[in-house]
C-alpha cells in the first residue's frame, strides 16, 4: 500500500514524544529531570536510536527535533504525527496494518517510513531510563 502525507487540518493534542539521534539523548535527559513531576502517568519505550514518551499533553517536554504524536479518535489504535495524517482513510490503514503485523496499536511514521508497535510501553521509573541510557552508553 502506498500514499503520501500532507499536512492535519486540525492537530491533536500530543499525547506522545518520539526522538531519535542526539534528540533521543536530549528527550532522555529532559525525561529523567521531570520525572518526579510528572508523576506516574508516563509509558516508555525504546530501542537502539530511539526513544518513546507517552503521557497526558501537559507533562510532555518540549524536545527540539523530536516527533509529537497521538491517535486519532475515530482511529485509536494508530498514533501519527499530530501535523500529518496519511492521505488515506485512516480507519482501513488501521485495518491493513493490524491484519499484517497482529498487533494492536502502532505509531506510523512518514520518514524514515517506520511502523512503531506500541505493545511494549512500560510505566516511567527512573530504574527504566536508567537502564536506556546503560543500553545506549
Amino acid at each position: 500500500m502506498n500514499w503520501s502525507w500532507q499536512a492535519e487540518a486540525e492537530p491533536p493534542p500530543a499525547q506522545a514524544v518520539l526522538a531519535s539521534g542526539a534528540a533521543a539523548r536530549e528527550l532522555h535527559r529532559l525525561a529523567m529531570a521531570r520525572l518526579d513531576q510528572a508523576g506516574t502517568d508516563w509509558l516508555l519505550a525504546a530501542h537502539a536510536d530511539l526513544l518513546l514518551l507517552c503521557g497526558s499533553s501537559d507533562t510532555l517536554p518540549w524536545c527540539e527535533g523530536a516527533i509529537y504524536a497521538a491517535p486519532r479518535p475515530h482511529c485509536p489504535s494508530l498514533w501519527l504525527p499530530t501535523a500529518q495524517r496519511p492521505e488515506v482513510a485512516l480507519d482501513l490503514l488501521q485495518h491493513a496494518i493490524q491484519q499484517r503485523h497482529g498487533r494492536r496499536a502502532y505509531l506510523l511514521l512518514p520518514a524514515p517510513a517506520q511502523i512503531v508497535p506500541l505493545d511494549r510501553l512500560q510505566p516511567a521509573s527512573a530504574e527504566l531510563l536508567a537502564a536506556i541510557a546503560a543500553r545506549w552508553a
